[in-house]
This record gives structure tokens, sequence and C-alpha cells, in this order.
């Protein structure tokens, strides 16, 4: 993106040259990140030399980021990049957050003391101003435990926060083991984020999966077990794995991270339907599919039944319509996208 475009002029454009459709709710956010983009951008030389900083707004407290959140598909990751790309800061990271996690939790392990957070948020500072984390979501009892101490931490360092989500604040980790002890990071996340909601129900991904090709095949029958090998690209970095061997032995989001590093093809075979029973199994396969998804991975699969009717319950529902929407969105010509 050209830095000396505003990102209300980039959504102009892409409007104007039918790129989008325009969206209220979008265009609402975007002034709200260009108004981070610009504090940033003034007080650059300034945070260099300093630790603690603070967005003063007429008519709200003190800020030290943004939290995007709303349904699947509003452009919340898009919007996220534009952000991103935008941004001269070169003290600046977007990162997975089970990447960023995994990272929290080594830390820990190598520096067993009490003082570990506050220890790991000056590291982060020192190179870190600007922490972006997409399609944020709690799901680990051990994250869990230690969001509200890491973001006090971080905010305390005077890292500037951007976050994107499909959950307002309020509803994270809804039914998750020990909610209580997220109740205070949520707190810090109203105190010191403003909180931008996209609303509508347009899923602007299926709209860019209109020009499909097969990568997903049901039911599980012989047939389809063939036309997945015809399938399969020769020349690409590609391995098969059954359902089983990803999503029902105890894996997770770092053992997905490993897989993602070297390939560029993932053949999944023999996928269930999703039923109460497999609460396990089906959180692990949405952390596959964020994971793959985020690193830009073909996916071909068989399956029980069409994706539609992979799930429905209502326990994970909502993540499970982010899965839902990427893998209709990977079927689309266009996808793995070029960056």
């Amino acid at each position: 993106m050209n830095k000396n475009v505003s990102l209300s002029d980039k959504y102009e454009i892409a409007v104007l040259q039918n790129e989008l459709t325009f969206d209220s709710n979008q265009h609402e956010a975007i002034h709200h990140l260009q108004r981070l983009l610009d504090e940033l951008h003034a007080y650059g030389v300034k945070l260099a030399r300093i630790k603690r900083w603070q967005w003063k707004s007429p008519t709200v407290s003190p800020w030290q980021g943004l939290y995007l959140f709303g349904g699947v598909g509003r452009g919340k990751s898009m919007l996220m990049t534009w952000f991103y790309d935008g941004c001269q800061l070169t003290q600046k990271r977007r990162v997975h957050f089970h990447v960023f996690m995994q990272e929290v939790h080594a830390f820990i392990h190598q520096n067993p003391r009490q003082n570990a957070l506050p220890a790991l948020a000056k590291k982060v500072r020192k190179k870190t101003q600007l922490l972006c984390f997409d399609e944020f979501y709690i799901s680990d009892i051990a994250d869990a435990m230690l969001l509200s101490g890491l973001f006090t931490a971080l905010f305390a360092e005077g890292v500037i926060v951007v976050i994107t989500s499909n959950y307002h604040p309020d509803t994270l980790y809804p039914n998750g083991l020990q909610r209580n002890s997220v109740l205070p990071f949520i707190s810090l996340l109203h105190e010191k984020t403003a909180l931008i909601e996209l609303s509508g129900k347009q899923d602007y991904r299926l709209t860019k999966a209109k020009h499909q090709i097969t990568r997903y095949f049901f039911p599980l029958t012989p047939q389809t077990e063939k036309a997945i090998v015809n399938s399969t690209p020769l020349l690409a970095t590609c391995v098969t794995y059954t359902f089983a061997q990803l999503c029902i032995e105890p894996k997770g989001a770092k053992d997905y991270l490993d897989l993602v590093q070297n390939i560029s093809h993932l053949v999944l075979t023999h996928i269930p339907q999703f039923t109460q029973d497999k609460n396990n199994e089906t959180r692990r396969f949405i952390t596959l599919i964020d994971v793959l998804y985020e690193y830009n991975v073909v996916l071909l699969c068989s399956a029980q039944v069409a994706i539609d009717e992979l799930y429905f319950e209502d326990d994970i529902q909502l993540n499970f319509q982010r899965t839902r929407s990427r893998l209709i969105e990977m079927q689309s010509a266009d996808y793995p996208y070029s960056h």
C-alpha cells in the first residue's frame, strides 16, 4: 500500500473500482484506524525515546489501542492489513495469537520467576511499539490464566495493541474453565482499547469465492478418495494426513504451526460430521483451519458431509462459523492469495 494514501482514500478507491461494496461500518472503522495511524506517526520519534504513551481523546479516556470485533467475514483482516501496511513505525509486529502465546509460555518456562510477565513485556517493548493480533479468541485455560497479567504488563510498558476478533470482549471464553480469571482482562480491554464493532450479516469472504474449484470432496466413498488423488498437485510441497492423525490425537496450535512451515498443500482425509461429543476434535479442527488460512496453505479434503452440514451445535458455533467461511473461501480459484 502507498503509505501516502490515507486509509479512507484507499477504501473509496476500492469501492469506485468495484473491488469492495461500500459498508458504513467498515467506513467508520477506517476512521478509527486512520486516527490511530496519525497519532502513531505524530508521536513516532517521541515513542522511540519514552516508555509510556497514551492516546488522549476529548470524549474517551486514554486508549492504548483498538479492538475491532464483528461477525465472520466482515472485513476485519482486510482493514488490519491496510492499517499495518500503512504504519510507518519500524517497531511493529503482526502475529498470530497462537504463535504469540507459544512464545509467552516458552519465556515463562525459561524464566520461572514471579515477575516473568513484566520481564517479558519489557523484552517485547524493546523491539515492538505496535502489536497486532488477528482473529483473537481464547480457548486454552493456560492462556486464559495469563492474559490479565500479560496485557497489564504490556500496557504498562506503553505497547499499543490492535486486535481483531469475532467476539465482543464480554463474550470471550464464554464457557471456559475458570472464566473468572479472564474477567480482569476483559475489564482491561474496556479500559485501554476503543471497541469498534463491524456489524452486519454479509460475509464478504463468500463473495470472493464465487469462482470456485473443487478441493472439498464428500461424502466418504471410494470415488471421493480417487478424486482427491487426481486433484493432488504433483509438483507442490504436499503432505497427507487423516483427520484422526491431526485432530483426534492430542495436538495443538504449535503442532499445526510446525506443520505448515514447509508445505504449500495439505490433504486431509476422513473429516467427520461434528457433534457435541466431539468438542475437542472440533476445537482442534478450528485451530488447524485458522493456521492453514493464516499461512495460505491449500487444503484438499474428504469429508462425511457438505461444509454447511459439518456442525450444528451451539457451544462453539461462532468459531465454527469462521471455519465454515474459510473452508468455502479456500475453494476460491483465487486462493491461495499472492502476498
